[in-house]
C-alpha cells in the first residue's frame, strides 16, 4: 500500500511537471512570431542606391602603392604650405621692423 502510493505521487508529479513544461514551450513558440523580410523592388532608385553604394565600396578599396604614393603627396604639399607661410610671416616681420624703424 506504501508503495503504491508513492508511486502514484510520483507518476502525478511527473505528468505535473511534463505539462508545466510543455506549456512554456508553446508559449515561447507563440511568441517568436518573425517580422515579415522587407521585399526588394527592382525600380530605377534602388539600381542608383546600390550602383552608388557598390562604387564607394570599390573607392574605399585601393592599392596599397597608391594609397601610400597618395599619403606621400599629402606630406610634400603640407611641407611646401609650411614653408610658404613662413616666408610670408618672415617679409610681414621685416615690414613691421621697416616701418618701426
Amino acid at each position: 500500500m506504501k508503495n503504491i502510493s508513492i508511486l502514484i505521487i510520483i507518476t502525478l508529479l511527473s505528468i505535473f511537471l511534463f505539462e508545466t513544461c510543455g506549456k512554456e514551450t508553446q508559449k515561447n513558440h507563440a511568441n517568436t512570431i518573425e517580422s515579415p523580410k522587407k521585399t526588394y523592388l527592382d525600380s530605377p532608385k534602388n539600381t542608383y542606391d546600390s550602383r552608388v553604394e557598390a562604387l564607394n565600396i570599390a573607392n574605399t578599396i585601393q592599392n596599397p602603392d597608391t594609397y601610400l604614393n597618395s599619403r606621400i603627396n599629402a606630406r610634400e604639399s603640407a611641407k611646401k604650405s609650411v614653408q610658404g607661410s613662413t616666408k610670408r610671416m618672415e617679409e610681414q616681420d621685416k615690414a613691421i621692423e621697416a616701418l618701426t624703424k
